[in-house]
């Protein structure tokens, strides 16, 4: 089951959602090679997924910092979704394909519900202090 995009999970920021938009999309796709049972396909894409959270990581805290938002525990968040996306890799690598339709849903439900958890409620607390800023808002 993909999730789109909506308003809701704006947070008030270009640059940020933008990103959000990234991420989401690449988790419904994981979803799909999980379905497909791509293994070769899943493990290139949640190389590319790492590699974009940490870029969208350092992004969302230089924002924080410009708007002098308190990051450290939004930061420990950043940490907790990570280790999340990268048990569920290791989990699908060692199973090879040989989970069961329900198991792959699962899994990637739960990285969708926390990617989703992380834009409504840990950046929440960011949104309303980029509620004060523009929307266009750049890093630095």
């Amino acid at each position: 089951m993909d999730i789109s995009w909506t308003k809701q999970l704006s947070v008030g920021n270009r640059v940020i959602d933008s990103a959000h938009k990234e991420l989401l999309g690449m988790v419904n796709r994981m979803g799909y090679l999980v379905k497909v049972k791509d293994c070769s396909a899943i493990a290139e894409e949640f190389k590319l997924l790492e590699e974009r959270l940490r870029a969208y990581f350092a992004v969302e805290e230089s924002i924080a910092q410009a708007v002098n938002f308190h990051f450290a525990s939004h930061k420990l968040a950043h940490q907790s979704m990570l280790d999340q996306f990268q048990r569920t890799r290791g989990d699908l690598a060692a199973m090879n394909g040989m989970w069961s339709d329900d198991d792959g849903e699962k899994r990637c439900c739960i990285l969708r519900d926390r990617l989703v958890k992380h834009f409504k409620e840990e950046s929440a607390r960011l949104k309303l202090v980029l509620d004060t800023h523009l929307y266009d808002l750049q890093p630095g």
